[in-house]
């Protein structure tokens, strides 16, 4: 069911959903009716636990029986019902065709490896989503995600008429092509955040590597660092490989570099049982690897004592219907800076001062970032496209119990204020840059300021949709 929050209420991921809750659970109190999408039902179904048990964060996966297979598919249906927060207007789940199409490929096949079930769901679930994929872990771990994939490999599963594997294959005698995965660029190497001096003028150029929280403490001196740009007569902030993060960390740099209002990215977040769960298990699994340095983990452990207390309330409200989806639209952010930054003509147009440098490793929290600093007069992207990761986040981790293959997808969607951004193609920069040294031709493009024919941007006066 949807619900509305106030525009003017900002959150955390955790401390957000917390707040949400309350909504949730007073329309439940006054029996608000059920998402259209469901038929009315006498009693609601019990509500399945899709929490990973500890021993299986990592386990190697297994082949399986049809039977078994459906049962998966079953869980993985309800995971998308349940948790998926999906793209504006598209339904979290497959149509029916489509479901009926995957039992019988399932039904029509004595057993299953697990690459073969895990591109077969691919196959069904499949949407232009950059945090949508599909895998398992193990020695071997496999991940392949559900946007476009390279034209050379095995066909569909799905496909009218006979299973399109070879007798061979089916037997389980000759191996499938491994799943095609999208590679990313490199993450690049370095601290979280540092700041240089380009040999170019002079100019500041601020690396941010990363948003994730386990770089809090780096990331926790970006506002001060953008006063610091703020001071510059002009400045590089290099974004790429930076594929994202807790998008608090970026809010709170966008909001030190300006003081004017910035309209917030719309966002629909999903409540739910098995969207806390599945968020709780992508925290345990981090926390499990190891790969959670140790001045982060209280951070880690207290957003996952969160998400637990989270999906145990709502748990323990049988009357409540099994999701809800939690509405903002039209806030807006105001910026924190001392004063406006830069000099303005007498035909209201500011210099280029500041530079975003970006790439195809700009993902999700980084993509976010940059719907906010693009409404800042004097602010120019450049480089190549973004990734395109941003439409859907808040990534949740499930685990099919009989096969181990592992899904992960968003729980909450968010919407590019200014209307530029497509998902799996990205932002689009103002001025490409395709030289060898980026960050030098990136600190000129600041000094020289804007170029004749790059498109101007300002926060608008509506946060309106366009």
């Amino acid at each position: 069911m949807p619900v509305r929050r106030s525009p003017g209420r900002r959150r955390g991921a955790a401390a957000g959903a917390a707040a949400a809750l309350v909504a949730a659970l007073a329309c439940a109190s006054l029996a608000c009716a059920p998402a259209p999408s469901r038929a009315p039902a006498s009693a609601p179904a019990p509500l399945r636990s899709l929490r990973i048990p500890d021993g299986d964060l990592d386990r190697a996966p297994r082949a399986v029986s049809a039977a078994e297979a459906l049962g998966d598919l079953d869980d993985a249906r309800y995971a998308f019902e349940h948790a998926y927060a999906g793209l504006d207007g598209r339904s979290p789940l497959p149509p029916p065709r489509a479901l009926a199409r995957a039992r019988a490929a399932l039904r029509a096949r004595a057993a299953w490896r697990p690459d073969e079930l895990a591109r077969l769901l691919r196959d069904l679930f499949e949407a232009p989503d950059g945090h949508l994929a599909f895998g398992h872990g193990g020695r071997a771990p496999l991940r392949s995600t559900a946007g476009p994939r390279p034209p050379p490999g095995p066909a569909p599963l799905l496909g009218a008429g006979s299973p399109p594997l070879s007798r061979a294959a089916a037997a389980g005698s000759a191996p499938l092509p491994d799943l095609p995965r999208r590679v990313a660029p490199p993450r690049r190497l370095g601290l979280p955040v540092e700041l240089t001096r380009s040999p170019v003028g002079g100019v500041p150029v601020l690396a941010v590597r990363t948003f994730d929280s386990a770089a809090a403490a780096a990331l926790a001196a970006l506002p001060a660092l953008a006063a610091e740009l703020r001071r510059a007569p002009a400045f590089v902030v290099d974004l790429r490989g930076n594929a994202g993060g807790d998008y608090r960390f970026a809010e709170r740099f966008a909001r030190a570099l300006t003081d004017a209002p910035l309209c917030a990215l719309d966002e629909r977040e999903v409540l739910s049982v098995a969207a806390a769960e599945g968020r709780a298990n992508s925290v345990r699994r981090r926390l499990a690897r190891g790969d959670v340095p140790d001045e982060a983990r209280p951070r880690f452990l207290e957003h996952l004592a969160a998400l637990e207390r989270l999906a145990g309330a709502l748990r323990a409200r049988p009357s409540a219907a099994p999701r809800a989806d939690l509405i903002t639209r039209g806030a807006l952010v105001r910026g924190r800076a001392a004063g406006p930054r830069g000099a303005t003509s007498a035909r209201g147009a500011t210099s280029a001062r500041g530079v975003f440098l970006v790439d195809r490793g700009c993902a999700s929290a980084c993509e976010m970032l940059l719907a906010l600093v693009r409404q800042i007069p004097g602010v120019l992207v450049a480089g190549q496209n973004t990734r395109g990761g941003m439409s859907v986040g808040e990534v949740a981790l499930f685990r099919l119990p009989r096969s181990g293959v592992t899904l992960s997808f968003g729980t909450r969607a968010f919407r590019d204020p200014l209307g530029d951004f497509v998902e799996l193609r990205g932002f689009e920069p103002d001025v490409r840059l395709d030289g060898v040294d980026p960050v030098g031709d990136a600190a000129a493009l600041a000094l020289r300021g804007w170029p004749e024919g790059a498109p101007r941007r300002g926060a608008r006066a509506s946060c309106a949709r366009r």
